[in-house]
């Protein structure tokens, strides 16, 4: 099928129509940037039978979607466009080349804190220097390393974004590093630090790698932290790289993951890179438009030069648009059931957002209490049920056979799963007689012992796919049509496992899906199941972007609420409120049709006045008494 060009305008056309060189398109909400992406691939890969793309997204489900956009528009030239997320990207370099900087092709993913906890206790009990200073919550020593491996760090004495650095971060970073390394086992930034430093420290596996591509583009790129930031910059090198970049610096929200306003500007300069502007939005009513105008007006860091957004839907006789303020946090939320089902809208058509979590819960309790389905998204890195559980530690002991700490999670989720116990010392004292093979050792162990009709099936399943040749492939199939429990978080996780197998099997052939490939890219994913048919989403104003929905519900809108107290203690004029605008301005353009913004005169009992947002915005209040 030939790309359609003639429903787009000027704008669109001028970004799907641009082949070499690099350039920036700043492209609002609502303004059609995927499909600007996804012609433009397609034009190029059914013109030239030579060329190919690789296409860098901020999630996976962005890249799924341009994939089968992709598969429709072009079929099989579809083939010659990579399209994936940084880290998955970073994954492919790695396995392919990763032994020049001591990262081998089976490498494992640290998923979890729980994991990384385990590694950083290690790293910290053998460290030679004062580890008195070092911060007892774990977690907080996580949240460190990753904004480490964000912003590019590499052990030096300095780190970036600290006035002085401590005396322990350079030794812990590198022993944490190194641990990685002599373990072959990587957390999400390490994916990105030693793809990085494979690049940078190897001219031939860097030529290679860009020779591979030769189109880059990158999307939502106002998301990336530093360390994206420079493993693009070892992709696209020369003096008019075929870069081609989807922005919008309103939309900047991560900036305590990494993002920041200024590499925008960096990429303008690194890369004199042209810029095309997409301000036309296809999703708001006009009204809606006008608050979004006004409010983001007020951020002074913002590119130069960038025009307003311009509503291209016609305005209603349907108001679009209400606001209300409610005198208590349970009345605000039991106003969202009553106006659903009052206006007859679908649930489905309908979302709930809000700055903070602990709002969205009273939301979703109101929902609940009303008779209506609620669907509180959340990340989520490992699979719960415990026949689920099982399988997919089957299925890591079976791609690192030695590996002591994976049988020890077999055996506590064979035990959950079947209530059978098997004792990890049991297990390792078989191994011993046949090589250290923990996968074979566990399944002679347990079929020895498990007199169940249906797990004995599943453990010849076991035996036959995997311990004797690695066919994982049909030991899912196998394990998906059966139903071993009643459960519904057993059903859930299944169907989940699925549809991210599904996605997996789009981007990779089959052909080409070996285990340790399937399980890294698996960690990659979140487990989070799909929303529940004929239920309300409930979002944190993160969560929600890149979504739509008809009916938008906006709640909290107090300062000290939203904006967050943080920010209000920084000052009006502070980064920190400007990040918080663009967040507003994020949650108001998700809305379709209407827009409920509402507030409460309190919130944790505390008196809060309506947000300083809905003022600029063009709301108008009394101003109180003097």
């Amino acid at each position: 099928m030939k790309p359609n060009l003639d429903t787009l305008n000027a704008n669109q056309r001028s970004a799907v129509e641009w082949t070499d060189g690099p350039v920036l398109v700043l492209a609002g909400p609502g303004s059609g940037k995927t499909l600007v992406l996804t012609l433009r691939a397609a034009r190029i890969l059914q013109n030239d039978p030579d060329a190919s793309m690789l296409s860098l997204t901020f999630t996976t489900k962005a890249a799924d979607e341009m994939r089968q956009r992709l598969d429709t528009l072009i079929g099989g030239r579809a083939e010659r466009a990579h399209l994936c997320t940084f880290h998955s990207f970073a994954g492919d370099v790695l396995r392919q080349h990763g032994s020049h900087v001591g990262i081998q092709p089976d490498f494992s993913m640290l998923a979890n804190d729980e994991d990384r906890i385990a590694v950083l206790d290690g790293v910290i009990g053998k460290l030679i220097c004062d580890t008195s200073a070092l911060p007892t919550d774990r977690k907080n020593l996580l949240f460190l390393l990753d904004r480490l491996f964000a912003e590019s760090y590499n052990g030096e004495p300095t780190a970036p974004g600290m006035t002085k650095t401590p005396p322990w971060i350079p030794p812990l970073f590198k022993a944490y590093c190194e641990t990685l390394q002599s373990s072959n086992r990587l957390d999400f930034g390490a994916l990105l630090h030693f793809a990085r430093l494979l690049l940078s420290s190897n001219a031939g596996v860097s030529r290679l790698t860009r020779l591979a591509w030769q189109y880059i583009s990158v999307d939502e790129f106002q998301d990336t932290n530093r360390a994206q930031y420079d493993l693009l910059s070892l992709l696209a090198v020369g003096k008019q790289p075929n870069l081609f970049v989807v922005a919008d610096d309103d939309q900047i929200i991560y900036q305590w993951n990494g993002a920041s306003p200024e590499r925008l500007l960096a990429l303008r300069s690194d890369f004199e890179m042209n810029v095309i502007q997409l301000p036309e939005n296809f999703r708001c009513p006009p009204v809606i438009i006008q608050l979004a105008n006004n409010l983001i007006a007020f951020n002074q860091t913002r590119s130069e030069g960038k025009q307003p957004l311009v509503a291209m839907k016609a305005a209603t006789d349907t108001p679009a648009l209400k606001a209300e303020k409610f005198n208590s946090e349970e009345e605000e939320a039991a106003n969202i059931p009553k106006v659903i089902s009052k206006s007859g809208w679908r649930p489905e058509d309908c979302a709930v957002l809000a700055r903070n979590a602990r709002l969205l819960d009273r939301a979703a309790n109101a929902l609940t209490e009303n008779g209506l389905q609620s669907f509180l998204a959340k990340r989520k890195t490992e699979f719960e049920s415990p026949a689920v559980r099982w399988l997919f530690s089957m299925l890591r002991l079976a791609n690192a056979r030695h590996d002591r700490e994976l049988l020890r999670r077999v055996c506590v989720a064979w035990n959950h799963f079947t209530g059978s116990l098997i004792e990890f010392e049991d297990v390792e004292a078989e191994a011993a007689l046949d090589g250290g093979d923990f996968l074979r050792a566990w399944v002679n162990t347990a079929s020895s012992r498990e007199p169940i009709d249906t797990h004995v099936q599943l453990l010849t399943q076991i035996s036959s796919t995997v311990v004797d040749r690695i066919d994982f492939l049909q030991l899912l199939e196998a394990f998906w049509n059966a139903k071993y429990v009643d459960d519904a978080l057993e059903a859930e996780e299944i169907a989940t496992w699925r549809e991210l197998h599904s996605s997996l099997t789009r981007e990779h052939a089959p052909e080409n899906m070996t285990l340790h490939l399937y399980l890294q890219e698996m960690d990659l994913k979140s487990k989070a199941p799909a929303q529940l048919p004929g239920s309300i989403r409930c979002l944190t104003v993160h969560g929600a972007k890149g979504m739509e929905f008809k009916h938008v519900f906006l709640i909290g809108m107090a300062d000290e609420v939203f904006p967050s107290y943080q920010a209000t203690k920084k000052g009006h004029e502070s980064k920190e409120m400007e990040e918080e605008r663009r967040n507003c301005f994020v949650a108001i353009t998700r809305a379709e049709e209407t827009l409920n913004i509402s507030w409460s005169r309190t919130y944790n009992g505390y008196a809060k006045r309506p947000s300083r947002f809905l003022e600029e915005m063009g709301f108008k209040f009394k101003k109180p008494a003097s």
